[in-house]
């Protein structure tokens, strides 16, 4: 259970999580040490990549308690049981399915499934989700973050799809716990062409909108 909490703790500090979708093996590494540079500790390996479930292996071997990792796109238990046997700390789907729900919680770890509605917001907390996964964020929107937050105050928010720097702080002071963050920040030409300064650059300027906007709030 401590280990949970301090998951859900980190996930919440780093307020990214950087959704990293069919990124070629051989250039994980490198961008992972750019966004850590950066002040983004929270990395998603999604799984429908071939080598997503060596590629989890390597990051949590490689930077231990550096980093967190999830699992993301994790539509059945199976699927989440070897996600977690390779070191995922968090397991994200698109979807709420259930039975990912106990799995992940069976083996200890934190499960932020996807929903878009009050009614799955719900059910899926009262399944056991320890946060839920708004998805796509860019249909329901900040006016949305901030009007479930009122009936729904202890439901921790994670929007995802569609987040970019302009509305990002705008999420996070809707009340969103975390974003998650995909194609925007991880861009694959720049991956392709080892131009991960640019990708640097962008990370950074993702951290600084966070922490502006936990400022504003904290006035």
């Amino acid at each position: 259970m401590i280990e949970k909490i301090e998951t859900m703790m980190k996930i919440r500090e780093n307020g990214i999580i950087a959704v990293i979708r069919s990124i070629p093996e051989e250039k994980v590494s490198d961008l992972a040490d750019v966004l850590i540079s950066s002040g983004i500790k929270a990395l998603e390996i999604t799984v429908e990549n071939k080598n997503a479930l060596s590629i989890i292996e390597y990051l949590s071997n490689k930077y231990d308690d550096q980093i967190i990792i999830g699992a993301g796109t994790v539509l059945d238990s199976t699927s989440a049981k070897l996600a977690i046997s390779k070191g995922a700390d968090f397991i994200l789907s698109p979807n709420l399915n259930t039975e990912v729900v106990k799995t992940t919680l069976r083996y200890g770890k934190v499960s932020i499934p996807g929903v878009m509605t009050p009614t799955e917001m719900l059910h899926a907390i009262e399944n056991g989700a320890d946060m839920v996964k708004v998805f796509p964020a860019s249909v329901l929107g900040t006016n949305f973050i901030k009007d479930v937050k009122g009936p729904f105050p202890h439901i921790p928010i994670i929007p995802t799809g569609g987040i970019n720097l302009d509305n990002v702080k705008s999420f996070i002071e809707a009340g969103s716990e975390a974003v998650g963050i995909g194609g925007s920040l991880i861009n694959k030409d720049a991956i392709n062409r080892a131009d991960f300064d640019s990708i640097k650059e962008i990370a950074s300027q993702y951290v600084q909108e966070v922490k502006k906007a936990r400022i504003s709030l904290d006035k």
